[in-house]
This record gives structure tokens, C-alpha cells and sequence, in this order.
């Protein structure tokens, strides 16, 4: 066992496991993690199927590790004191971590070489006070985030995002005409995830010189009308709508990089609006192409209009 570099024990859990004696240990996952877990001194791939021990404070501290990732949400215990004897660590990847108030915020100023990040901002509602939402622009590197905004109140606004991002899923924010704004000015967005939010008016007005980098758009469960021309979303590879009631324009066809439309529990007005979409690109001669429609427990694959319009 102690030339062991790759330990899976997500299937089965055994509380005799010696782990601190891996000293070539690489790569750990588990049901739940013991607190000897600080004394795998070369540990860099930390997978947790649960997280309940609360044992964070051992975690910040293994200098090599890089990815640490918790099926469940971690939800560090002792925050007011923690911050004081954290040290910043070279960590590039957390998921899911728990944000609940400013000592949170504190842990994640010990990361500063984080490249992906995904997190839920928890709290409880409270109408005579304003939300504290997570500032994370001192991120620098940071390229992958994904928030969800958990609240038994009205969604979050937007407040800033770190600039180098290229991945991006924002859940149950509400996105107004400037929030929108600032992610079309992110300089290198490729991926950009929308799922159940609130954009004002219902209508997404994006500017010629937004989204520029833009290769990947998918809306979940969101009321809005896309006012988009081929002007917009200049290298859009892949549009997925999921559970979208609204028509696509057909302008958003004449994007000439487009290749991929998904359309994934819609209502028939998408679907067909997708559909002339692909009849008027092959009237075009454009060959590329897809259109994929997966409506009650159908899923079905078009490359030629006249599959549906016969």
C-alpha cells in the first residue's frame, strides 16, 4: 500500500484505511473524508462523494494539493476563526463550496490561484437588509465559475465578475440591462450558461460588441425574447435551449459559425421556429447544420427540414 498513488474508495468506505502512510498518494476519493487526510503531504486530486466531517481547515493546508471536489456542498464549520490561521495555498480547482457570509469570502481570498470555482451563495432572506453578494474580482485567475443564488426571498443581482472568465453558469440571479452588459464585456467568454434567471423586460437586446469570444449559449427554464441578428455572437458554435417557450428568430440561422442547435423540452413554437431555422440554412446550401429536438421522451436528430415539413 505505500507505493499506492491512486486510492478509490467511493464504493465502499473502510474506517481502518491508513492513508496517512500513502506518501505517494496522488489522487483520493472517498464517501467521506478522515481528518488524516492533512498528512498525504503529496496529494493533488481530492474527490469527496459526501462532506460532513467539516474538516476544511486540513485541506487549506496541503501545499500540493490542487483539485478538490464534494459531491455535496461544503459548509465549513468555526468560519468566524478559521480565516485567522489560513495561509494562501495553491489550490486551481473547488467545487461545490457554501457562501454564506464575509468569512467565507475571507477563505476564498487564500486561494488566489483558483482557475475554476463552483459555489452556492446561501443565506437567509431578510427584507431590511441588503443582500451580500460575493465580490470575487481579486480572483485573477480565474476562468470556470459557476454560482447559484439560494435565497427564500427575491433572486440576487449581479455585482462584478472576475475579467479572465471563460466559462460562466449563473442560476436564479436577476439580470438587468447592465448585468447583461457586463458579461457581453467579458474579453474571453466562451461558455455562457443561463438557468432559471430573471433577465428585465423579458428581452435580451445584446450590443454588436458583446460576446464576441462567445462559442457556447444554453437557457434554462428562462421567459425571454432573443433580439438577436447575425451581428451578434460572431463565433456561436452551439445554442441549447432547454424548456424555452419563446420562438427563435430566424436571423440567429444566419450565424455563419453556427453548427448546433439543441432544443431540449421546448414548446412546439421553438421547435418549428428551429426547424425553418435548418430549412432556410440548407436552401443556403449550408450543410453543417444540426438541429437536435428531444420533446416527451422523444429525442430526434435533423439534418434535413423535410424529415418535418413532409
Amino acid at each position: 500500500m505505500k507505493l499506492v498513488k491512486v486510492l478509490d474508495l467511493s464504493t465502499e468506505w473502510s474506517q481502518e484505511t491508513k492513508i496517512e502512510k500513502l506518501d505517494l498518494l496522488r489522487f483520493f476519493r472517498a464517501f467521506s473524508m478522515p481528518s488524516s487526510i492533512r498528512l498525504c503531504a503529496n496529494l493533488e486530486y481530492l474527490f469527496m462523494d459526501t462532506f460532513k466531517d467539516g474538516h476544511l481547515e486540513n485541506i487549506i493546508k496541503m501545499e500540493k494539493l490542487r483539485h478538490a471536489h464534494f459531491k455535496g456542498e461544503v459548509v465549513w464549520e468555526k468560519r468566524e476563526i478559521m480565516h485567522e490561521s489560513f495561509q494562501k495555498n495553491n489550490l486551481e480547482a473547488l467545487s461545490t463550496v457554501c457562501i454564506e457570509d464575509e468569512n467565507d469570502m475571507k477563505f476564498l481570498r487564500c486561494l488566489p490561484f483558483l482557475r475554476r470555482l463552483k459555489c452556492k451563495f446561501s443565506l437567509e432572506y431578510n427584507p431590511s437588509k441588503p443582500y451580500y453578494y460575493p465580490i470575487l474580482n481579486f480572483l485573477d485567475h480565474l476562468e470556470s465559475l459557476s454560482i447559484l443564488f439560494w435565497v427564500d426571498g427575491p433572486p440576487s443581482n449581479l455585482i462584478s465578475l472576475p475579467l479572465n472568465l471563460r466559462k460562466l453558469t449563473l442560476k436564479n440571479f436577476n439580470l438587468y440591462s447592465k448585468e447583461m452588459k457586463m458579461i457581453g464585456e467579458l474579453p474571453k467568454l466562451e461558455v455562457l450558461k443561463l438557468e432559471i434567471c430573471r433577465i428585465e423586460d423579458y428581452q435580451w437586446n445584446p450590443n454588436e460588441d458583446e460576446f464576441q469570444q462567445l462559442r457556447f449559449l444554453k437557457i434554462d427554464r428562462i421567459c425571454v425574447e432573443l433580439n438577436v441578428s447575425s451581428d451578434h455572437f460572431p463565433r456561436l458554435e452551439h445554442l441549447v435551449l432547454k424548456r424555452f417557450d419563446i420562438a427563435i428568430p430566424s436571423s440567429l440561422g444566419d450565424i455563419p459559425t453556427l453548427v448546433k442547435i439543441e432544443i431540449k423540452w421546448c414548446e412546439k413554437q421553438v421547435e418549428e421556429s428551429a426547424l425553418k431555422i435548418l430549412e432556410k440554412q440548407q436552401d443556403n446550401g449550408n450543410e453543417l447544420l444540426k438541429v437536435t429536438i428531444i420533446s416527451s421522451g422523444r429525442s430526434m436528430l435533423f439534418d434535413n427540414p423535410d424529415y418535418f415539413f413532409c
